[in-house]
């Protein structure tokens, strides 16, 4: 699905027939990568009418055209700008964000015209410049539906620290080719998405009521994982972003039992219940590192 339609011409003179032609442009604009383009077909055919049609991003790029003859070439280079493409394809618009519980969010948007949508863009990322290393969420999403102006994101795996400041943009892309411009972005911040558990201490004795039913010494807590999906491995965050051992909670969690600041977390139980979380599972961590190691056959019921 195509975005623009880029040409140029070429003006030249020959009284041979050219045997080479290239043009070589960064792309994207600004980058270090280089696209060569063979052109000499296009250029006997309609000199006036050169297509580069893998340049689909707004920009100015420097082109640079070498014609040959026999092995003589003839260099010239050129600036190209490419604007907003494909007028007849409206820029939707988001209007807000609202940030929910548990790593929901909910983006209300608007598509101005219906009548030619084809599919809808967005991505979230960590610093307006929406650099490909910042982007942490983007999903195409295609339309045999009828546009509904909320889209339901679920944020919960991405172990983002709390409170941290996201921006969100849309596009859209149009029948039967096209696509928008990016909306501007709307910034928010990200909640406290954290997953529910019950800990105990490495200063503890393993006490399954107490994790089972959040008795004390056990200590309710919010925390996020990577992967997101507890196993043998995974590393356990405080909210914050920060590793949930010893220095960073006595740092980070001023509430916490003064046990947790000193020895750090043993053992968890995760009180979510889902398809990734088992909440009758009891799992041994490193306290020093805030790895799981193992994972307790016995269960909480």
């Amino acid at each position: 699905m195509e975005k623009c339609d880029v040409s140029f011409k070429i003006q030249y003179q020959s009284s041979e027939t050219i045997t080479d032609a290239s043009v070589k442009y960064n792309y994207p604009p600004g980058s270090t990568n280089v696209e060569t383009v063979d052109i000499r077909n296009a250029v006997l055919q309609d000199s006036n009418s050169i297509k580069l049609p893998g340049i689909q991003e707004v920009g100015t790029y420097n082109l640079d055209v070498e014609l040959g003859v026999n092995g003589v070439v003839a260099k010239s280079n050129a600036t190209l700008n490419v604007g907003g493409c494909s007028s007849s394809c409206e820029t939707p618009k988001v209007l807000d964000v609202k940030v929910l519980e548990d790593g929901q969010l909910v983006m209300n948007y608007v598509v101005f015209n219906t009548s030619n949508l084809a599919a809808l863009e967005y991505q979230i990322a960590k610093d307006p410049a929406f650099k490909d290393e910042d982007i942490i969420y983007s999903k195409v999403g295609f339309s045999d539906v009828s546009y509904t102006q909320f889209e339901n994101i679920d944020m919960r795996n991405g172990n983002i620290p709390d409170k941290t400041p996201l921006y969100i943009r849309i596009r859209k892309y149009c029948r039967p080719n096209g696509i928008s411009e990016w909306s501007d972005f709307v910034k928010f911040d990200s909640g406290i998405w954290g997953v529910e558990a019950y800990c105990l201490s490495g200063v503890d004795d393993l006490n399954r009521d107490s994790l089972c039913f959040g008795t004390s010494p056990a200590w309710k807590m919010k925390v996020t994982l990577s992967p997101f999906r507890p196993g043998i491995g995974s590393l356990i965050y405080l909210t914050n972003g920060m590793l949930a051992i010893p220095d960073n909670i006595r740092e980070f969690e001023q509430n916490a039992p003064e046990n947790f600041k000193k020895s750090g977390i043993r053992w968890i139980r995760f009180l979510r219940s889902d398809s990734e979380f088992n909440p009758g599972l009891i799992y041994w961590v490193d306290p020093q590192s805030a790895e799981i190691q193992r994972i307790d056959e016995d269960q909480c019921y």
